[in-house]
């Protein structure tokens, strides 16, 4: 005989109440959107205008210094750096291994315009909040992202749940 258990009464999250759904879920949506825009207008994706916007605010980074500014991985990075010097978005001081990449005169133009759009979109994002509404959030996202690691330590996390099998 085939007994099913009950599993109705066994935990489950409530998306409505779980801060990190809706922070996937605004973060998805927005970069989605907003990524498509781009794609169909300037065929660029998400990852492309991150690291246009990076190297704007940063002036000139490596790969690596890309990797960490935007918490993606080398293969990702690579690809996309590859992406901007083939449309001439970018470009190197071909110093090898360790060499630095920095916008063009056609990436500062294709950064302005995403300042623009980004800036833009916030502000309707953010519609109904005050600026001390808004300080106050920044406030809690900054939090958020230096609890990061902490979340992340999976081996401090899982043996007191009972799970480390």
């Amino acid at each position: 005989m085939n007994m099913k258990k009950d599993r109705k009464q066994e935990p489950t999250i409530n998306r409505f109440v779980f801060v990190p759904h809706y922070l996937g879920v605004l973060s998805n949506s927005f970069i989605w959107s907003q990524s498509r825009y781009f794609l169909d207008t300037y065929d660029l994706g998400v990852n492309e205008i991150r690291v246009i916007s990076v190297l704007a605010y940063s002036g000139e980074l490596s790969a690596t210094g890309l990797c960490d500014a935007l918490v993606m991985n080398k293969s990702i990075v690579s690809r996309t750096l590859a992406k901007l010097q083939q449309k001439n978005v970018i470009e190197t001081d071909g110093g090898g291994r360790n060499q630095t990449f920095r916008l063009t005169d056609l990436g500062y133009d294709l950064n302005a315009k995403i300042v623009k759009i980004s800036l833009a979109r916030e502000d309707r994002l953010l519609r109904g909040l005050s600026d001390t509404d808004r300080v106050i959030l920044l406030g809690y996202l900054a939090k958020m992202v230096d609890n990061l690691d902490h979340a992340g330590r999976f081996d401090e996390l899982i043996p007191p749940l009972g799970l480390d099998d």
